[in-house]
């Protein structure tokens, strides 16, 4: 048996609620098939099957189940007698539109009840369904309900997420041992990688500082890891790469999932789609989760240097301010040329300040083999 389990997104999170099952118990399931979806305080998160296998829910709809709780067990189909139930017949009940809809005799589902397209809408709009209620057959909400919602401005989505942002930030602060590891890095090879950049191409120095950033990681492994509330740390072999996004409801930080494997061109796609769905509130629970490191970046403002704050469980957060000319010496001769401030911010459980100075010369040494387009 392998245990499907709600993950900890952030220090903060304590449980979630079981949103939605999207696959039947017993239905055979595939490695990383999208099996149920939970609400935490600040997304909606799909959670994929961890193998192969026949599921067995224990987690039924509306429930509430704690960080690390299990959801689901997947037993391997070799395992399961050849005889198995038969489904319960099914039974007619009206549709929202009038219609028969042909359902499965299932368990009475608790929690809000809403249709299929009630919660894509509601997805997509950023509309909390736990505030409405519905119009259809039983106090079904329907898709109605939701473009009622919107009209009159009852979604509360962006106030829940500034305090989740808080919450998880106070938390972070307070919880977290923090050491800073800050230096001022050569970055030419930014501003050469950017004029060499593909024509028609939307290369921005953040999409190269992503490409740059995941390939130091791969040096430095202990600070692209997740550090659990057992005390144990694991390091991640693919470098996802979580970029703080400023939106209007507060700061979030949506996953450039395998930074290190991707290609200048496709990070510059994937950063652009991220930070657009994550400022129209489109960012779903796949975006928002799995990160192994963060990203952040200023330098579009006259900001040199800030400290941040370790997101948990993650174990580093690196921060970037401008690139700016500065009068330096080079070979015995004064010149100008561009750098770069970047700050590491550790969780000092997980790793010391010496992996940070590590991470800040495995930086350098990236930016500068971006010259000349090699991204």
């Amino acid at each position: 048996m392998t245990a499907v389990t709600v993950p900890q997104l952030s220090i903060s999170m304590e449980d979630a609620k079981v949103s939605r099952w999207l696959v039947e118990d017993g239905a055979e399931v595939a490695a990383g098939q999208l099996l149920v979806e939970v609400e935490t305080d600040k997304a909606t998160v799909e959670i994929e099957a961890p193998g192969d296998g026949r599921l067995r829910i224990v987690a039924a709809e509306g429930e509430i189940v704690a960080v690390e709780g299990v959801l689901a067990e997947v037993e391997p189909v070799a395992a399961v007698p050849v005889a198995v139930a038969a489904a319960p017949p099914a039974t007619e009940l009206p549709a929202a539109d009038g219609a028969a809809a042909s359902v499965a005799s299932v368990a009475p589902r608790r929690g809000r009840v809403a249709s299929p397209a009630a919660r894509r809408l509601a997805r997509e709009s950023a509309v909390d369904l736990t505030l409405l209620q519905g119009s259809g057959p039983g106090g079904r909400i329907v898709a109605r309900d939701i473009a009622a919602a919107l009209a009159t401005g009852a979604s509360a989505a962006g106030d829940r997420l500034r305090e989740a942002v808080v919450r998880n930030v106070t938390a972070s602060w307070q919880q977290i041992p923090h050491v800073h590891i800050g230096g001022e890095l050569e970055a030419d090879g930014l501003v050469r990688a950017r004029a060499f950049a593909p024509d028609g191409a939307d290369v921005t120095v953040t999409d190269l500082l992503v490409v740059a950033l995941a390939r130091a990681l791969r040096e430095v492994p202990e600070l692209n890891a997740i550090r659990h509330a057992d005390g144990s740390v694991e390091r991640s072999e693919a470098v996802h790469l979580s970029l703080a996004v400023a939106t209007p409801a507060g700061v979030v930080a949506p996953v450039l999932r395998d930074a290190g494997s991707r290609d200048l061109a496709e990070v510059a796609l994937e950063r652009r789609r991220l930070v657009e769905a994550a400022r129209a509130g489109r960012a779903d629970g796949r975006d928002l989760t799995g990160g192994t490191c963060t990203l952040s970046n200023l330098g579009g403002y006259p900001v040199d240097f800030f400290a941040p704050v370790v997101s948990g469980p993650q174990v580093a957060m690196v921060a970037t301010g401008r690139v700016a000319d500065r009068v330096v010496v080079v070979d015995g001769l004064v010149g100008a040329r561009p750098r770069m401030w970047v700050n590491v911010a550790i969780d000092h459980r997980a790793a010391d300040g010496e992996a940070g100075g590590r991470l800040l010369a495995a930086l350098e040494r990236q930016i500068a083999q971006l010259e000349g387009g090699s991204a």
